[in-house]
């Protein structure tokens, strides 16, 4: 699963595509095959993201967070099944982005 930052509904296949969840100018496809639903093969963001809420300055961190509570399978209502390892990113206004891998698996 994934949590991506996607303030705009095409950020979500820019990041899908730039990522290599598909391959460059399949992303539309790849959503519109249901891939990214909370029973596909690639849900993302169970939480909402940030189209239902967006606190500038803290959403790479609720990202992250939700990730986190994806892989400890504290998610409730949004709980993806058996999810053992998540990706959450963020952006920020001068053009950087993060990426963090969260896992419940053990090294």
């Amino acid at each position: 699963m994934a949590e991506l930052y996607l303030p705009y509904t095409w950020a979500g296949l820019k990041w899908i595509e730039d990522i290599g969840f598909c391959g460059p100018g399949e992303g539309a496809k790849f959503v519109g095959e249901g891939n990214t639903h909370m029973g596909g093969k690639l849900p993302i963001n169970p939480s909402g993201g940030v189209i239902s809420t967006n606190c500038i300055g803290a959403t790479a961190m609720l990202r992250v967070a939700e990730a986190a509570i994806q892989v400890m399978g504290k998610g409730d209502k949004r709980q993806v099944p058996d999810v053992r390892n998540a990706l959450a990113t963020g952006f920020g206004g001068c053009f950087w982005s993060d990426v963090v891998i969260l896992s419940s698996e053990k090294p």
